[in-house]
């Protein structure tokens, strides 16, 4: 399946300081279909009385659904369809409720011809009170169409 709104950047188009970011809502339905396909079915995820009882607002969001989130800035925007993720580092500075607009950005932090990689700095933001959800470092490397491919 083939979608227009792939980028498709190639090693040599990156540039250190080069963005790209987005926003989307957690739902209650993404956690649910996340707990479902991941098989964690803690209930910090999937009871609301649960979690509020061990002192969070509501049931919180997979830190790895946000690792996910990351997955989709890598292959669909920077760089795209020519990256293939090779390391995730990541931290979590705050529980994400249903609800919750996030913002998932990053930023071109190193190019290395050497190694035909590049390391993209990432930060996960609640997209209303700009504060701090999560970040990281993503390594990427770069794959080329196969000649007579």
């Amino acid at each position: 399946m083939t979608n227009s709104a792939v980028e498709g950047f190639a090693l040599d188009d990156l540039a250190i300081g080069q963005r790209s970011e987005f926003e989307t809502a957690i739902g209650g339905g993404d956690i649910d279909r996340f707990a479902a396909i991941s098989g964690d079915l803690s209930p910090l995820h999937t009871d609301a009385g649960f979690a509020r009882r061990r002192g969070f607002d509501d049931r919180i969001a997979h830190g790895a659904y946000l690792t996910a989130l990351v997955s989709r800035l890598i292959g669909m925007s920077l760089p795209g369809q020519n990256a293939l993720l090779l390391k995730l580092q990541m931290s979590f500075a705050a529980p994400v409720v249903p609800g919750t607009r996030v913002k998932v950005s990053g930023v071109v932090e190193q190019v290395s011809d050497a190694v035909r990689s590049a390391v993209i700095d990432i930060r996960i933001t609640d997209a209303a009170r700009l504060s701090p959800l999560a970040r990281g470092k993503a390594t990427v490397g770069f794959v080329s169409e196969l000649p007579n491919g």
